[in-house]
């Protein structure tokens, strides 16, 4: 995440990924053959952590949708402030995805969305498939645009004022 979140996807070599975690090069090629399996491997650590966070918030199921939504996206925003290398490696490569492996884009996209649907699943008053589909995929898409305004801007309390608003957005929207 380092390597990527410095330089890019496309200027994280594997060789230069090797040097930064101290591991000989051939071990690097041996455990993932390939550099969009090492990119695979990073993204589906990064969706663990996303995925412990939301059992973390079990206590939560049962609530209305309009907080366990609001709870995702607040979750998200502050593990965005507290960890901007992995927060701006995400989204290196997502965008690495789409322009040279979109299925892998979908792949990866799809991880994030199968969690939160899975947890907003949980709501009080679960909402029915299509609904729940479109929420889960509004609030995705105001996580990546406070995350791309965090890392662009670096302002985390402008970041955290848009984050109240959006919440207040949502609860309004689904209470």
């Amino acid at each position: 995440m380092t390597v990527i979140a410095r330089v890019g996807v496309d200027g994280a070599t594997t060789r230069r990924i090797a040097e930064e975690a101290g591991a000989p090069l051939a071990t690097l090629h041996y455990c993932f053959q390939t550099k969009e399996n090492l990119l695979w491997a990073v993204f589906e650590q990064l969706a663990e952590l996303t995925r412990a966070d939301l059992k973390e918030h079990a206590d939560f199921q049962g609530q209305p949708v309009a907080a366990m939504a609001a709870l995702v996206l607040e979750d998200s925003i502050r593990w965005a402030i507290d960890n901007p290398a992995a927060n701006k490696t995400q989204i290196e490569i997502w965008l690495w995805a789409e322009r040279n492996d979109p299925e892998f884009a979908v792949r990866v996209y799809g991880m994030f969305i199968d969690a939160w649907k899975g947890f907003l699943r949980g709501a009080e008053t679960p909402l029915p498939e299509d609904q729940l589909e479109t929420v889960t995929r509004v609030v995705v898409s105001l996580v990546d645009g406070l995350c791309m305004q965090l890392i662009t801007h670096g302002d985390e309390k402008l970041v955290l004022r848009e984050l109240e608003t959006a919440q207040a957005m949502l609860k309004a929207f689904l209470g």
